[in-house]
């Protein structure tokens, strides 16, 4: 897993190219210093809090001691280094700036997330011509896909990028960009939704080990990327990761809300994650605060000691896998039929009619 909270420190011979450098250091895991501040502790730490890295021209020896920067050169014109035994990590202006230092912390292990050119990329809701959820319900052939249950508001299916068995997808079928948008009948339905999608994966899996979380999208839309796919969608997956391990690793800050008062965080995106030792819900929405792409994912992926980045749906979909949870999923309730709840067996009839 690639890290965050990493401490960059530009230098040249020829001063000029500094400001120029910062100016295109705008990724959505990056503060930017001004080029005449000189850093303190504090902003050092204060952007770690945010998940960020911090990037700066001028540091004291005594701090660079202490934080061991990343020193990348700036030249212009010429004979680009990059990344050898011998030297540092070099930018030439004459190039592409972003790209080469999107290389440089590649190359380091370092997230620096998105460039802004493909950041906030939303303007309010996308149309429902563009969802991808939408275009799979208008699909007259999908109860041949992925389904495995659906009522008259959700619908849950088996994820792509199934890269551990038992992983499902819930989602309104309506077009709203978070879970937080629900009217409240809607949100307990959706507890009833969970209830039932834990029940079977429980089943399936043998496990009573369930870990559910949403990646909200704000009601604007702002800071998302333009790739990202922002109508609702909560994920539920066999893991023994909790809230109180994620909080740990992450070290964000969460918050303790109950699920009727979630709407009140629809403004930003947030991170939405379940107890499953006490049922409660915690959440985190600081807009200032920089959560990787798919980072419970990430998480889900070294708890199974999966390598690279198998962890990425849109490098690998594993649709083998999607069809062999479906499959798991199928056989276990057919096995177990007589003995399901009948609400469970009402809203799976949808898959039980596929095989």
């Amino acid at each position: 897993m690639k890290r965050t909270r990493n401490l960059f420190v530009l230098a040249s011979e020829t001063a000029e190219l500094i400001p120029r450098t910062l100016e295109e250091m705008q990724f959505k895991g990056i503060n930017v210093s001004n080029v005449d501040q000189e850093i303190t502790t504090s902003d050092i730490l204060n952007t770690y809090a945010q998940n960020k890295s911090l990037i700066c021209a001028n540091i004291s020896p005594d701090l660079a001691r202490k934080f061991n920067p990343i020193q990348i050169t700036i030249v212009s014109g010429g004979s680009q280094k990059f990344l050898t035994p011998y030297s540092r990590p070099c930018i030439d202006v004459s190039q592409d700036i972003a790209k080469q230092f999107e290389k440089i912390a590649d190359a380091l292990d370092c997230d620096i997330g998105d460039h802004v050119s493909n950041s906030s990329g939303l303007d309010g809701i996308p149309s429902i011509e563009k969802c991808g959820y939408c275009q799979y319900l208008a699909d007259p052939t999908r109860e041949y896909a992925k389904t495995v249950y659906q009522n008259e508001d959700f619908f849950a299916f088996t994820t792509i990028g199934q890269f551990i068995l038992g992983y499902l997808l819930i989602i309104p079928l309506e077009h709203v960009m978070s879970i937080a948008e629900l009217d409240s009948r809607r949100k307990q339905e959706f507890l009833n939704v969970l209830d039932d999608i834990s029940y079977i994966l429980k089943l399936t899996y043998h496990t009573d080990n369930i870990l559910v979380w949403e990646n909200g999208t704000g009601n604007s839309g702002k800071g998302k990327a333009k790739d990202s796919i922002v109508h609702a969608h909560i994920h539920v997956a066999c893991s023994h990761l909790d809230e109180k391990q994620i909080q740990g690793i992450s070290g964000f800050p969460m918050t303790s809300i109950s699920f009727e008062d979630l709407s009140a965080y629809g403004q930003h995106s947030y991170l939405l994650l379940k107890d499953k030792h006490d049922g409660n819900w915690k959440i985190n929405d600081d807009p200032s605060l920089y959560i990787p792409r798919q980072y419970i994912r990430q998480l889900l992926a070294e708890e199974h000691g999966i390598p690279g980045e198998e962890w990425n749906w849109r490098k690998y979909p594993f649709h083998e896998r999607r069809i062999q949870a479906t499959t798991d999923i199928y056989q276990a309730l057919k096995s177990n039929w007589n003995t399901l709840p009948d609400r469970i067996k009402q809203n799976t009839q949808i898959l039980m009619s596929t095989f």
